[in-house]
């Protein structure tokens, strides 16, 4: 009892908690009226669908949206939240300890990431189909969003069970031993050297496969430079911004000590990643996408050199 009272009287876990589950209310309102719509939709055509079916498939496809909209955003309110859990947790220093307190942390974190980028591509499927004439995305944006929300139910309660499951009174391990335990599992059995090597390499890869509109070899070395980018990340960038070479971890830089920049840079990733897939899968005649890219990409560079630099 006196575990789930410090985790769940925590004011940023409490807030967190209610917005995660307002949104399940919104998302299973609108996944049943989703499944309703589907059975109602028989024409490949918006125009030839009763007037009443329309307006509905418009309300919560709105709804939906605005729903994954903030679902986004609060992935950051939860990783603030567990850094507050981190001084009610013995020998965690941070995110990293909070999540390492039990087996379901990383798991739910990983849950997160995939509802993550779903969520993103919904969110393109969404505006696609909107700017199209003839609903030509809509069956598929309706039953992805239903996998999605089944993805999303699975992951509120499994952050329940995670939460419920903290125990206040066992010590941690700390980011410091978590990242220098991980050091023989860089990417591809790189070195260091090597693995900041990469990284530029693939971000000039980004660059010219863009400008040269290769959609396919954009998506590769896009997924590789994410891969690499955490790696390089927590292992060299961190450092710089750390101040501190032997401080090795993905997220004491989402501290008050640090400025939060670790709140920049990992939604500035997550915003290159959005607009490759909206080029690459989508790519609206009306806006240059592979110019967003390069722009996007270019301001990941440039936070991460920035740390060297200064």
């Amino acid at each position: 009892m006196e575990n789930l009272s410090s985790v769940f009287l925590s004011t940023a876990i409490a807030i967190e908690l209610f917005l995660e589950l307002f949104l399940m209310i919104v998302l299973s309102y609108t996944v049943v009226q989703s499944l309703l719509i589907l059975k109602s939709f028989h024409k490949t055509n918006l125009r030839d669908v009763e007037s009443f079916v329309e307006k509905k498939s418009y309300l919560v496809s709105m709804l939906v949206n605005i729903s994954l909209f903030v679902k986004i955003l609060l992935l950051a309110l939860f990783l603030y939240a567990l850094n507050a859990l981190a001084y009610v947790v013995p020998g965690a220093m941070c995110v990293t300890g909070v999540l390492n307190t039990n087996g379901y942390g990383e798991v739910l974190l990983g849950f997160k990431l995939v509802v993550l980028v779903f969520a993103s591509f919904w969110l393109l499927l969404n505006k696609a189909d909107l700017d199209s004439k003839d609903g030509v995305y809509f069956k598929s944006k309706m039953w992805l969003f239903i996998v999605l929300y089944l993805f999303i139910l699975m992951e509120f309660i499994l952050s329940l069970v995670y939460l419920s499951s903290i125990d206040t009174q066992i010590p941690v391990a700390c980011c410091a031993y978590k990242y220098t335990e991980m050091q023989n599992t860089l990417p591809f059995s790189s070195s260091i050297d090597t693995l900041v090597f990469m990284f530029y390499g693939l971000y000039f890869l980004i660059i010219l496969s863009a400008y040269k509109k290769q959609k396919v070899l954009l998506f590769l070395f896009s997924i590789l430079f994410i891969y690499v980018s955490y790696y390089a990340i927590v292992y060299y960038f961190g450092g710089f911004i750390y101040e501190n070479p032997a401080h090795k971890c993905a997220f004491c830089m989402l501290q008050k000590t640090y400025n939060y920049i670790g709140y920049i840079i990992y939604p500035s990733l997550f915003l290159f990643l959005h607009y490759v897939l909206a080029f690459v899968f989508f790519d609206l005649k009306k806006k240059p996408g592979y110019k967003l890219v390069i722009w996007v990409s270019l301001v990941v560079f440039i936070l991460l050199i920035y740390s060297v630099i200064l």
